[in-house]
């Protein structure tokens, strides 16, 4: 049975569209929303699940697999997708802007390029829906505002270019505000009065803040009112303490810690404060000053006190191409999480939280975090996906095995 299914698998894989127009999956484990697995067969018409049962009878027409995983899409809830193609910094880098003068106002959407060769790449991984967040540059610890979109590749593909605001504390943060965790903490503060008084301290287009400038702290006001998330990047314990002082100061804050590596520690204060986390189960050494604490079983606590969190990769190379999520919600399973909880954290959790209601299907050849496991068709808000990219098809055009007399470059 499963060589059956991966034959099928490598001859959809090679195909475009990605769904047929009507798909047949026989004994598929199916994944609910909440993570609960069914075994059970389904079909599934121009990208969206029409029927499920035992023993359905094949359509007319069909495109039958046998065994199989049909999921909701995942959701890289914080990554830099179309915004950069290499890490470099330069023309091709829109993830920060060193000589800027703004900085909340700036908006990943308008440096997002859905046709960036990354989209289709992560998207071939399973992944239907991001989160994109640019990094602090200059003196300030302000990103600027994110955004949602979905990794269709088509150019109607962001959802909200208004999803939330991104702060870098932490090392970052001390760099950025002058040299001390003092700076970074003073920075902020004062630019939540800067966004609170808005109207008052800007009445005058000549007036300024004490850190916002008048189009910054407009931008700002709306996290601050908590009508959006505020997204911070912290990973020392004792910071995010100060960041739990900083909430109960200013109770309509939202906020979102990311990484979180000695969250541990304190779990139950940010189960308390209702403060979310977007962490990396992989992020377990102490590569820096900030993460000594860190450890691999740091989600156990979390989930044990209640924390609501998703599951990222935050390495550097994971924002830039999220394309082993699955792995690194894999990695949380192995430390005790239970499956559902490990896969809703990298789909309805953050799809939840960012008000995404776009439904995804994803048909995979195995157990989704198995890293042997790959997508075969997938749709997103029922349009077919493909499963081809940039990568596959230099591969295929390059393969030495591949039959083509003709030179390599007229291929």
């Amino acid at each position: 049975m499963r060589h059956l299914f991966l034959a099928t698998a490598t001859a959809l894989a090679l195909s475009s569209p990605a769904f047929a127009q009507t798909f047949f999956v026989d004994d598929a484990t199916v994944v609910a929303p909440d993570g609960k697995q069914s075994k059970t067969d389904v079909i599934i018409v121009d990208g969206l699940i029409q029927e499920r049962g035992t023993r359905l009878s094949v359509p007319d027409g069909a495109t039958t697999v046998a065994g199989g995983w049909v999921t909701p899409g995942l959701f890289a809830s914080m990554s830099s997708l179309g915004m950069t193609d290499i890490g470099s910094s330069g023309p091709g880098n829109d993830v920060s802007s060193e000589s800027s003068e703004t900085n909340v106002s700036e908006h990943a959407a308008d440096s997002f390029n859905p046709r960036s060769i990354h989209i289709g790449n992560v998207r071939q991984s399973g992944v239907t829906h991001a989160g994109i967040a640019p990094r602090s540059s200059g003196n300030s610890i302000f990103a600027g505002t994110g955004a949602i979109i979905s990794l269709t590749g088509e150019f109607d593909s962001i959802l909200d270019p208004e999803a939330f605001v991104m702060v870098d504390m932490g090392e970052t943060g001390t760099v950025r505000a002058g040299g001390s965790r003092a700076a970074a903490m003073s920075q902020l503060r004062a630019a939540i009065e800067d966004a609170e008084g808005f109207f008052k301290r800007y009445a005058d287009s000549s007036d300024g803040g004490d850190v916002l400038s008048r189009q910054d702290a407009r931008a700002f006001s709306r996290a601050v009112r908590g009508d959006i998330p505020l997204l911070i990047r912290v990973n020392r314990a004792a910071e995010i303490m100060r960041l739990i002082d900083v909430k109960s100061e200013n109770q309509s804050l939202d906020i979102i810690i990311v990484g979180g590596a000695e969250a541990w520690e304190v779990a139950d204060d940010i189960a308390a404060a209702n403060i979310r986390v977007i962490f990396d189960p992989l992020q377990n050494l102490p590569d820096s000053f900030e993460s000594v604490g860190s450890r691999l079983d740091n989600v156990a606590f979390l989930e044990a006190v209640g924390v609501d969190y998703a599951i990222s990769n935050l390495t550097s190379l994971g924002v830039t191409k999220p394309a082993t999520l699955a792995q690194h919600a894999g990695a949380a399973v192995v430390e005790g999480l239970e499956w559902a909880q490990a896969f809703v954290a990298i789909s309805s959790v953050p799809a939840s939280w960012f008000g995404v209601d776009e439904e995804s299907v994803v048909i995979w050849d195995g157990d989704p975090m198995e890293v042997t496991s790959a997508p075969i068709a997938m749709s997103i808000n029922g349009r077919d996906q493909s499963m081809t990219s940039r990568q596959k098809a230099l591969r295929d055009r390059y393969n030495p095995t591949t039959q083509d007399d003709r030179p390599y470059k007229y291929r």
